[in-house]
């Protein structure tokens, strides 16, 4: 399943889930959210991209630099801390930072941990991994997505059934519930990609949405071409960065599941 644009979505449109994820409760989560700006940059002069920055409103905060790891990487925490450092030499910031590490399992992290264990040991790097994290019963939205992304197949349509109902019920602002539907909708078109995206809109009893005023008028205003641009540039990110890794268009294809050519003409630029 390709991760990096679902990732950037979910804590683009629900920042509190990266301080919910930090272990905060949902109101401290919120209030802190509020205090910072997220951000995927890519580094001038280099070929660095980061999946995510939480940058600091409050030059007291700390940065926050965020990594999401699907698949093995040995050189992940070098590759994080090479962007870190990237981004303290160009923009020399006053604040503190720390590097988070999101593995979708244990089994990802690599094995060699000698090098940075200092760091880990001070709290400046922080491992995360997906299939450990306990759920937490009335969870707030935006971290039920992250349960929802860690879903078999068999259980991804009734739990995002039910996120969709707790949308609908529990968010007042109109752009930010079609936000998260359009999110839940993407995650469960990724988990079953046998599916049309009519069948999976269906399944999802989503249709009322998409047939709503406000749907029609975002739609005619080009939101939702935008959001269909951010996860083609996000697939285009993750590409990108692992072809970084010497990885051929074949082994790229296989992994992130896409058609050979698709990712060769993502890799040639095209």
């Amino acid at each position: 399943m390709v991760t990096d644009p679902l990732f950037y979505r979910l804590f683009e449109t629900s920042p509190e889930t990266f301080f919910l994820l930090l272990g905060m409760s949902a109101d401290a989560a919120r209030e802190m959210a509020a205090r910072y700006q997220y951000q995927a940059l890519e580094f001038k002069e280099t070929s660095h991209r980061v999946d995510g920055v939480f940058l600091p409103k409050d030059p007291s905060l700390p940065l926050y630099f965020l990594e999401v790891q699907f698949y093995p990487l040995p050189s992940v925490f070098a590759d994080l801390l090479a962007k870190v450092y990237t981004y303290l030499k160009q923009h020399q910031p006053g604040q503190a930072f720390c590097g988070v590490v999101l593995f979708a399992s244990r089994a990802l992290e690599p094995a060699e941990l000698v090098p940075y264990q200092p760091l880990m040991d001070a709290g400046m790097i922080r491992r995360f991994y997906l299939d450990e994290m306990p759920e937490l019963a009335d969870a707030p939205i935006g971290l039920s997505i992250l349960y929802l992304i860690r879903q078999s197949e068999d259980d991804a349509a009734a739990s995002a059934r039910q996120l969709i109902v707790r949308a609908k019920s529990e968010i007042g602002d109109a752009a930010l519930r079609t936000d998260l539907v359009e999110l839940i909708e993407t995650v469960v078109i990724y988990k079953l990609s046998q599916l049309s995206r009519e069948e999976i809109q269906a399944m999802l009893q989503i249709q009322d949405i998409r047939e709503s005023r406000f749907y029609k008028e975002v739609k005619e205003e080009g939101v939702q071409e935008g959001l269909e641009k951010g996860i083609e540039k996000g697939i285009a990110m993750t590409i990108a960065k692992m072809a970084k890794k010497n990885m051929s268009a074949a082994e790229i294809a296989s992994l992130l599941e896409l058609d050979v050519e698709v990712v060769r003409r993502a890799m040639a630029g095209k």
